[in-house]
């Protein structure tokens, strides 16, 4: 599949005379199927949230390109729409001051679960912007023609490999290195965790806590007739924790975190995305996915 598949030309603005991400999806949006995102009011909130990653994800491609990828319930297939600018405008997102700044954003509203999609799409468009040809071919276009007919991009085939992201489990929790152990063992036994990732002030992995973490800093207490919660009731999360912590990228294949697994022997791994923790990745979900996925190719 072609990115080429998403577009229709009146979706495709260049150039954007916007000083926002905000603005500029509003503008796109101008331009969305008939009865789409409802009237003008919801267009210009839907713009909004989902420029500050209330509704959606803001990810950057480029140094000065950005993809948003929000869901959409009144559409069958994905549908993009593009926007190059003369001048950088600001890119914001929830949690961030300085999202820095952009002169292109591709919008992709999809259906259902985006984290296949990004996976699939965010490689690809980051190797054609990573190419002097490509950057230039977006940048320097001075009208939607010249992005459709001359740039090269709508012609970036979608590859149908699917990324990691499908399978990987949202956590909800986690804990920072002065957390008390006391409270790390009781979340695990609360929420029947396997692991708890432990995180620095911009979320980003500092370690891990598993449940052989915990067996191993427990059973010196046990054996020797101390009460073992008691006995660890001063420790930290970062007395406990493993800190070389391997982690994988979200924009991975299944086959890259297959091999790594089988090739270190690691039963989970920790999956980031820009550096900040997304959640874990397990064997079973991986062997799952491959399965389920050949299953599915075979029936077609």
């Amino acid at each position: 599949m072609r990115l080429a598949d998403w577009f229709s030309p009146e979706r495709i603005q260049v150039p954007l005379a916007v000083e926002t991400l905000g603005g500029a999806l509003g503008v796109l949006l101008e331009h969305a199927p008939a009865g789409l995102l409802g009237d003008d009011a919801a267009r210009v909130k839907g713009a909004r949230d989902i420029a500050f990653g209330t509704r959606g994800d803001v990810v950057r491609v480029g140094d000065e390109a950005v993809l948003v990828l929000a869901e959409e319930e009144g559409i069958s297939s994905p549908t993009a729409f593009l926007g190059v600018s003369l001048n950088p405008f600001l890119v914001t997102a929830e949690g961030r001051d300085d999202g820095g700044k952009a002169r292109a954003v591709i919008l992709v509203l999809a259906p259902g679960r985006m984290e296949s999609l990004r996976a699939r799409l965010v490689p690809v468009l980051r190797r054609f912007l990573s190419t002097d040809e490509g950057r230039l071919a977006l940048y320097a276009a001075r009208s939607a023609e010249e992005v459709s007919e001359e740039s090269g991009l709508l012609s970036l085939e979608v590859p149908d490999r699917t990324g990691i992201a499908s399978a990987v489990v949202r956590t909800e929790h986690r804990v920072v290195p002065d957390t008390p152990v006391s409270e790390v063992f009781a979340l695990m036994i609360r929420e029947r965790l396997h692991a708890v990732p432990v995180v620095g002030e911009d979320h980003e992995v500092l370690g891990v806590i598993s449940s052989a973490d915990a067996l191993r800093h427990l059973v010196p207490h046990a054996r020797s007739g101390d009460d073992p919660i008691g006995s660890v009731s001063a420790d930290l999360a970062r007395d406990v924790m493993t800190r070389s912590v391997m982690c994988v990228s979200e924009d991975q294949t299944l086959e890259d975190v297959a091999t790594l697994m089988v090739n270190r022997d690691v039963e989970q791994l920790p999956v980031v995305r820009e550096g900040e923790l997304v959640g874990f990745i397990t064997r079973d979900a991986v062997l799952r996915s491959l399965l389920s996925r050949g299953s599915a190719q075979g029936d077609g």
